[in-house]
């Protein structure tokens, strides 16, 4: 999905003389198991082997279970999963706000994933194993030179019923 078109109305802002109705640039894949669809459906990519019925992340030559190469089809993977791990991160490199969450998902259909989950900070991050998440494409705030957004995937909590 293209994001929406750019509003600016700062008097000093180097872009200022952009037309009002002009499109941001594409979004780029951070990472290559990401799709970018042009309809705004974005999503993580796998593959799935019909010998073994494995499902894993990203497009894959042979699967990493059985070794089969000639029954690999690459499928959409899920977009909910549970909490496999996580840690609350407190140092990081300069210009990336701390601290956040780092989570490995186990995603729902099969596959697992790294990155962000969003929400507030555990005081006991184990607590947090098993629980559901969603699974989004979204904007990481960084852009390559030519001011194009990165998108990758990134974790909230689902509401659980009690």
């Amino acid at each position: 999905m293209r994001p929406p078109a750019a509003r600016r109305d700062h008097k000093n802002d180097d872009h200022s003389e952009r037309n009002m109705s002009e499109q941001l640039p594409d979004p780029i894949a951070a990472m290559p198991y990401v799709a970018i669809d042009e309809g705004g459906d974005h999503f993580l990519i796998g593959s799935h082997c019909a010998k073994c019925g494995a499902t894993m992340l990203g497009k894959r030559f042979g699967c990493a279970r059985c070794g089969e190469i000639a029954q690999l089809s690459h499928v959409r993977l899920g977009d909910t999963g549970r909490i496999r791990t996580c840690t609350v991160i407190t140092r990081s490199y300069p210009g990336v706000p701390v601290p956040f969450i780092a989570a490995v998902i186990a995603i729902d259909g099969g596959g697992i994933v790294r990155g962000t989950l969003h929400g507030e900070i555990p005081a006991d991050p184990v607590a947090e194993i098993g629980k559901p998440v969603r699974i989004s494409i979204e904007d990481t705030g960084q852009r390559d030179p030519a001011g194009r957004p990165f998108y990758a995937q990134t974790f909230r909590p689902m509401e659980t019923a009690a």
